[in-house]
């Protein structure tokens, strides 16, 4: 496991240099998808463009609707595993849409409230 950022080191940009593995999991650490999970880290990963090519070869799209609709609908996720430099990098939901976030998160504020 290793943390990287969109804007400090070890940035996230800098996967390729940062990983040995031939398989690459990553997973945003946001409580939430929005621009940053949908556009700007795909950017950073070098996976958007591949997005924007795989839709446009299937006829779904030209490359600017590509580009517009991907945050509207998540298509980024649905495209694993995306080939680079002879790797797999696969591409996860951030970490916060996974339904037991929420549940953890009522468990501390009954924890709280259990203390006060």
């Amino acid at each position: 496991v290793l943390n990287v950022y969109m804007e400090e080191p070890p940035l996230v940009s800098d996967w390729r240099k940062l990983t040995k593995t031939r398989n690459v999991v990553v997973v945003p650490f946001f409580i939430s998808d929005g621009l940053h999970s949908y556009e700007d880290i795909p950017a950073l990963l070098g996976i958007a463009n591949q997005l924007s090519a795989r839709l446009r070869s299937a006829g779904r799209h030209t490359a600017r609707q590509a580009n517009s609709s991907r945050a509207a609908r998540g298509e980024i996720f649905r495209h694993n595993p995306y080939a680079i430099d002879n790797r797999s990098l696969s591409y996860a939901p951030s970490i916060g849409t996974d339904p037991g976030v929420a549940d953890i998160i009522i468990e501390q504020a009954a924890n709280f409230d259990a203390e006060s």
